[in-house]
């Protein structure tokens, strides 16, 4: 008997191994070498900056008013029940221009937004007593599929946002989620390409493709263990039968003794 309640112990211990994701797996930026372990707070430089510059495709909000004005000199809806920022943009075409009131035709393609601010204030100017503009993105999304707790397609106003950000819109990957394979599949123009990124090594915060572009998508594939359906496998009862057995096992020999 006493081997025997051995055995379920042993037992019971290899299920819940097998039922545990290691904390290796899901730890993200960690550093993999122990003889290289650094403080907490590296700073990590990449050799590009962040591509901040308006492209060819983008939208744009564009709210323009003047200092002899109450109110938004114009805009695309004068309905001023609507808010949403993506019913009032203006997409820079093929050539990199937009068109606007007075001025007709401005282009903004390779500029940031404070020049391209500044570009229609000028070109506004003539027109109107002292304009403002205020410019941003709009409309930018990405894709997020495979293990993760929300998969969809999600907005966001910027021109770009990292890999962990996106990842935080589909409220993080869950438990049985591969961090260490996951893919990016990116259009730039006609060129499709894709790439494979591993969240969980200190690289991920230098790489170049840590910071995500507008029509990504991202699939998160799943591991070994979800393949072999731990995941949907009724582990709370098991441990609970083989519980349940050393205990009587355990009570019989002190029973028979």
């Amino acid at each position: 008997m006493f081997r025997l309640a051995k055995l379920g112990f042993i037992v019971l211990g290899i299920v819940s191994l097998a039922a545990c994701v290691p904390n290796r797996k899901v730890v993200l930026a960690q550093d993999k070498d122990p003889e290289n372990v650094q403080e907490i707070n590296n700073m990590y430089f990449v050799d590009e900056p962040v591509d901040n510059a308006i492209r060819q495709g983008d939208e744009l909000y564009i709210n323009i008013s003047s200092a002899d004005e109450a109110e938004t000199v114009f805009d695309k809806n004068t309905d001023q029940r609507v808010y949403d920022p993506a019913l009032l943009s203006y997409t820079v075409d093929d050539e990199g221009y937009i068109r606007l009131p007075y001025v007709d035709k401005v282009k903004l393609s390779g500029l940031h937004l404070d020049e391209a601010a500044i570009k229609i204030e000028k070109e506004l100017s003539q027109y109107l007593y002292v304009p403002s503009v205020f410019i941003r993105f709009v409309n930018n999304k990405v894709t997020i599929l495979g293990e993760v707790n929300t998969p969809g397609v999600y907005v966001f106003n910027y021109k770009s946002v990292n890999i962990l950000q996106a990842i935080g819109y589909a409220n993080d990957i869950s438990t049985f989620g591969n961090r260490e394979r996951v893919l990016i599949i990116r259009e730039e123009g006609d060129h499709r390409s894709k790439y494979v990124i591993d969240l969980t090594s200190n690289t991920l915060l230098s790489s170049p493709y840590y910071m995500v572009k507008s029509n990504d998508v991202i699939y998160i594939e799943p591991l070994k263990r979800k393949k072999w359906g731990m995941d949907v496998f009724p582990w709370g009862l098991v441990l609970s039968m083989v519980s349940l057995t050393i205990v009587v096992m355990t009570f019989m020999v002190t029973y028979l003794k």
